[in-house]
């Protein structure tokens, strides 16, 4: 809702303003009336709006010196002034205080139309706004943008920035807050695949000096999808050299590792320096399966060879496999391989067994 003060010596054009606007249209509501420009200040105070709408000529404090004091105190209430054609030029004056519009009298129901429209277009900016100010500081946004990045895809990079909501921001994001944010965005991913941090920090301050330049909303919309293109292009080019390594770590830490109950994924990503979405994404694309996947298949495996050697107590086998709760053991292990521990120990026990992975839930 946008909260909406009338403002005007004339108790009648009040009313009528009052009865003629569909409030509905606009998502509007009445803050209140008042009858000159003291008495609008008084109410400001108390309950700033979203919008003014006031007449140009009224005693004590007129439309000009009220939009005045509103330029210097309450710069993001919006004001729309009624002027008659003889206060033309006066109205022009209040161009310097950001006037929002100004309506012609006598207010006819085409001028209610014109009054209408424009508080339906601040309506919609003002909404524009909150947007901008939620997803600017949204953990959640920048997990996407870094996620899209890490995936590679162009085309979802693109639907991301020019559909839906977040593109319906950027286009009113005429402050360019929200692109700045994402772009630093793109630097945090530049970072996490390793580039050099003199050459990241330069490049930083290149691109944010160029993006400050770019003077409408769709020109930064522009820019950030092209840093956008250019980060999955470089990321491509080395991702042999980059992510060879990290995969072959991770091998070798969970193979020392999985043993210890109180090993896991977020370690792994603590000791390889990365983050932990980047780190799957790599491990995934890399080996087919996901790191949790792959860490639960050798401790199911080291789990099926320990029980083959009845000698070792099941409560043994469950610790040295890797897990704390032989509940939790027990109920994991049937569910990848259709057996109760003691089940597998009575088939395989006596055999020359080779035991193999087997998933339920279909992962490699």
């Amino acid at each position: 809702m946008i909260k909406i003060l009338l403002v005007d010596d004339d108790y009648l054009a009040l009313e009528g303003l009052c009865q003629m606007l569909h409030w509905d249209d606009f998502n509007g509501e009445l803050s209140g009336c008042a009858t000159d420009g003291l008495d609008a200040v008084s109410m400001i105070e108390d309950n700033p709006p979203d919008v003014v709408v006031a007449d140009i000529k009224m005693p004590r404090m007129n439309g000009i010196e009220l939009s005045r004091y509103l330029y210097e105190n309450h710069r993001g209430t919006r004001v729309i002034l009624l002027s008659g054609h003889s206060e033309f030029e006066y109205a022009q004056k209040a161009l310097q205080y950001r006037v929002t519009d100004y309506i012609l009298k006598p207010v006819t129901r085409q001028k209610i139309k014109e009054l209408e429209t424009l508080l339906k277009k601040i309506d919609k900016e003002l909404a524009a706004k909150k947007q901008i100010r939620r997803l600017t500081g949204s953990e959640v946004l920048k997990d996407r943008l870094l996620s899209l990045l890490r995936q590679g895809d162009e085309k979802a990079v693109y639907d991301f920035l020019y559909d839906g909501v977040l593109a319906e921001a950027l286009l009113h994001d005429t402050a360019g807050t929200l692109g700045s944010t994402l772009l630093n965005h793109t630097f945090a991913y530049q970072n996490e695949i390793g580039k050099d941090k003199a050459a990241l920090d330069e490049l930083k301050k290149t691109c944010t000096d160029e993006y400050w330049l770019l003077s409408s909303s769709r020109e930064r919309v522009s820019y950030i999808y092209t840093r956008c293109q250019e980060l999955m292009t470089y990321a491509q080019s080395r991702k042999s050299e980059y992510e060879q390594p990290i995969v072959a770590h991770c091998i070798q830490v969970i193979q020392e590792s999985f043993s210890d109950p109180g090993f896991n994924i977020s370690q792994l990503a603590d000791q390889a320096n990365l983050s932990l979405p980047y780190l799957s994404t790599v491990f995934k694309q890399a080996m087919g399966q996901t790191i949790s996947s792959y860490l639960s298949r050798q401790r199911l495996l080291c789990a099926q060879k320990l029980l083959q050697d009845i000698s070792i107590p099941i409560k043994d086998v469950c610790a040295r496999s890797g897990y704390e709760d032989p509940h939790y053991f027990a109920r994991s292990f049937k569910k990848q391989t259709g057996m109760t521990p003691s089940e597998y120990r009575n088939l395989h026990s006596s055999r020359d067994f080779t035991p193999e992975y087997s998933d339920k839930e279909g992962n490699p």
